[in-house]
């Protein structure tokens, strides 16, 4: 007790240095704590699942091409498909399906949602907390909704027992309401149906596999090593099991579609970017400490004199320090959570950490934190202090040219880690501008996005059902036709996926070789390619002549680089599998002859500027599929009125279901969305860095400042003018922030270069990046001393000797 008081009393008699200390501490902790919350986060998404260390999601690792996630099924007669379900090393397993924009309806509203469809073993591999009634199917019709779903259908109103309408009709009894799980989930769904109300989905699913023993995994995957012809993708692959604990951040595996709302999968590259911000914020704030620490210590040089004297031993010494770090650390702790709780909204929605609380891991930080900050912020004072002679103490030397060497070390490096901060920060701004702004390729403007049909879940094996749908959507499709083409409000439409969807995912090759390699291929017709302007280079374009019933293509540059084509005219592409199965006409189906080339085009960006360019095979389809989206462009400035007019074709096509579009450039802009929170967050961070740097170079300044009072008015009074004092007070400062912004360039040089392996469209490093981090830095950092050396210069060399008697 006697060493805690006397430790507040410590810090109480040196408050200012106390409070900067506090402040900057307080701010570095609030930028680490966010950041570790949301790297945390991130890698644990679906431990809320108790033993997904031993559960693993079902793929396929084609022969040639990247591996898929999907179930076991679709192989030849000759494969038990069952075979590896019932291997006694598995305790459970679970089929689902996911559905995208799966329509229910009750009363007269209609509603688009995002379904699962499973059997009740789902939740017990993944149990997502159950609010009302019961997540265990008994009936082929029974029901789970998620929370949200069941608010907005009926409010506060208790839906259990309720029924529902799904898409053909069937009636949906609800007999459960689900919530949120504990931590991130890879699911996105607001229903879960049972698998039973429905003979044949006939949809390809994924298998969640529960293993008794982790380690049998890799016997299962041993016993299906090789590869077998897979019907479904007519294709050589092995069925194997994944460890979904990595499914969320895989970046090997494909899903079927290029975006499945229903799966959540994290980018790449952006969490090990924080958390280098996160250990350099760190290590700013560290050092800012102890060179602060080290100026409180120094001016009580006598009061540790007098505690060796009297016979304090090292460890006594240690624990003098170790208290007052402690305190000083578990103020800043209060406050930095403080500060976290205050600017919570602007985390969730202006930056990229949305985190779901997690109290057990916020009480871990916390504890951690303050177990080894102040452990480690002792270890340096406690050295220098502790085999110090005791003479050189109570003379108050203040160490003498070591003591200040060593602030200067500390000091230099926060500002060389600032500088650095500051010049990546301004690149990944200018880079995210240039993607921002980059020329795509193609025409993106005034282009307006919907989808007016959705492909419901049909039977099969009913005819009658087939012929009804068959008619529906003709009429719809005469409809859309009739609207858009008579419209004033649409220059050009077109049906298809947008460009920025593509994927490479078909394994080509040229004629006569078997190197097959992974192109994205597109069925387009002539409006397609001349809505987006794509540029031809060689060949032609989709003419009158061209049908369905061929074997022709054309292909981007990129393809003609990944197969090194020099003619057109004397090379074919041979795709793996065939790429149609019916015609009207005689053609042999099972034969897979190779296309002819009669194209080439212009390169356009097919995703994310960070990825290079695919390459692109197009084949010719004069019927749109009716279930993509619907593009026009509409007349600038109509965008209102064009939205209302695709609101009304929706409304007669689907009823009063919601209605969404999107613009096309919106869409490009929105790949860039995590990017843009990343690179907002690491200025945020950067800004932090520069306030934290400055808060200590005032403290600093201001002890070495009235340390040479005596020296400023002994210049006074031999003639130096306030100019002369300014330059000699502020000179060592100038060159100590000169010699830390060289070292930080080469290092800020070669950060960049690493980041920019992996990037395909780079922009350049300019000098003025540089040049401008250099300026702000020790503009801001010559204001803050401004205000010390203007004070020094005006003081009155009488009261300073006075003071001194």
């Amino acid at each position: 007790m006697k060493l805690l008081k006397t430790s507040l009393r410590a810090l109480n008699k040196f408050r200012i240095y106390t409070l900067v200390n506090i402040l900057g501490l307080a701010i570095s902790l609030a930028c680490v704590i966010i950041v570790a919350r949301y790297v945390h986060q991130e890698t644990t998404v679906n431990h809320f699942a108790k033993d997904i260390d031993r559960t693993f999601i079902s793929s396929i690792e084609f022969q040639n091409g990247q591996p898929l996630f999907a179930a076991i099924e679709h192989v030849e007669n000759t494969f038990n498909e069952n075979k590896i379900m019932e291997d006694p090393a598995i305790e459970m397993a679970s089929y689902f399906m996911d559905l995208e924009d799966d329509r229910i309806s009750f009363d007269e509203n209609r509603y688009i949602v995002n379904s699962i469809v499973a059997d009740s073993n789902f939740i017990k591999i993944l149990p997502y907390p159950i609010l009302l009634g019961t997540a265990e199917f008994k009936q082929p019709n029974d029901v789970v909704l998620k929370k949200e779903l069941a608010k907005k259908m009926f409010g506060h109103e208790n839906p259990i027992g309720k029924v529902i309408t799904y898409t053909q009709g069937e009636p949906l009894q609800i007999i459960g309401v689900m919530g949120e799980p504990s931590t991130k989930t890879s699911f996105n769904f607001d229903l879960l149906l049972n698998i039973d109300l429905k003979e044949n989905w006939y949809r390809s699913g994924q298998e969640l596999v529960m293993l008794y023993d982790r380690s049998d995994a890799k016997k299962i995957n041993q016993k299906q090593s090789e590869f077998i012809h897979i019907r479904a993708y007519n294709e050589q692959g092995r069925f194997q099991l994944y460890p979904f604990d990595d499914f969320y951040s895989n970046q090997t595996h494909t899903l079927y579609k290029y975006e499945n709302p229903v799966f959540l999968r994290s980018g790449s590259g952006g969490l090990k970017v924080l958390s280098l911000v996160a250990i350099f914020i760190l290590l700013v704030g560290v050092f800012n400490f102890i060179n602060i620490y080290q100026v409180v210590s120094m001016r009580r040089g006598r009061e540790f004199g007098v505690h060796k004297i009297h016979g304090a031993s090292p460890l006594h010494i240690f624990g003098h320090i170790y208290i007052e770090n402690l305190i000083m650390t578990v103020v800043a702790l209060f406050f930095s959570w403080w500060f976290i709780e205050i600017f919570e909204t602007l985390l969730d929605n202006k930056l990229v950490f949305k985190v779901i609380q997690n109290i057990q891991y916020d009480i871990f930080l916390s504890v951690a934190i303050l177990l080894l900050l102040p452990f480690i912020t002792s270890i340096y004072p406690f050295l220098r202090y502790s085999f110090t002679p005791s003479i050189t103490s109570l003379q108050s030397v203040h160490m003498g040219r070591g003591s200040m060497v060593s602030r200067k070390i500390f000091l230099f490096l926060q500002y060389m880690i600032t500088f650095g901060l500051l010049v990546i920060s301004l690149f990944f701004v200018k880079q995210l501008r240039f993607m921002l702004d980059a020329d795509l390729g193609y025409n993106t403007e005034n282009v307006m996005m919907c989808t007016l049909m959705s492909m419901p879940l049909l039977d099969l094996s009913s005819p009658e059902s087939l012929s009804r749908h068959a008619q529906t959507v003709r009429n719809n499709e005469q409809l859309i036709n009739q609207k858009m083409n008579g419209s004033p409000l649409f220059t050009e439409w077109a049906k298809g996926k947008p460009p920025y969807r593509s994927e490479a995912i078909y394994p080509v090759s040229l004629a006569g070789k078997e190197d097959y390699k992974q192109v994205c291929v597109e069925f387009t017709d002539l409006p397609y390619m001349n809505f987006f302007d794509f540029q031809l280079v060689e060949g032609r374009l989709w003419d009158s002549t061209d049908v369905f019933e061929q074997y022709k293509c054309i292909i981007n540059e990129a393809a003609m680089r990944m197969f090194h084509i020099e003619d057109i005219h004397a090379e074919r592409l041979q795709f793996q599998r065939r790429m149609w199965t019916t015609s009207k006409t005689e053609l042999d189906m099972s034969l897979n002859p190779p296309y002819e080339i009669v194209g080439i085009i212009k390169d356009f960006n097919t995703g994310h500027l960070s990825k290079s360019t695919l390459p692109m095979v197009f084949i010719y389809y004069e019927r749109a599929n009716p279930f993509s989206f619907l593009m026009g462009r509409y007349i600038p400035g109509k965008e209102k009125e064009a939205a209302a007019y695709l609101e009304e074709l929706h409304r007669e096509i689907n009823g009063n279901a919601d209605f969404k579009y999107s613009l096309l450039e919106e869409n490009i802009a929105r790949l860039y969305e995590k990017d843009k929170r990343v690179s907002n967050a690491y200025t945020l961070f950067t800004m932090l860095a520069i306030f934290i740097s400055c808060l200590g170079l005032l403290a600093l300044s201001l002890f070495d400042i009235q340390q040479r009072y005596r020296e400023i008015a002994l210049r006074k009074i031999n003639g130096a003018t306030r100019k002369d004092i300014m330059i000699m007070l502020l000179k060592k400062y100038l060159l100590l922030l000169l010699g830390s912004f060289l070292i930080s360039v080469p290092l800020s040089c070669l950060a960049i270069h690493k980041y920019l392996e992996t990037v395909a469209y780079k922009t350049t490093i300019s000098w003025w990046l540089f040049a401008l981090s250099g300026i702000a830095v020790t503009g801001i950092s010559l204001l803050t001393l401004t205000l010390q050396v203007r004070k020094a210069t005006r003081i009155n060399p009488a009261k300073v000797f006075k003071s001194e008697v």
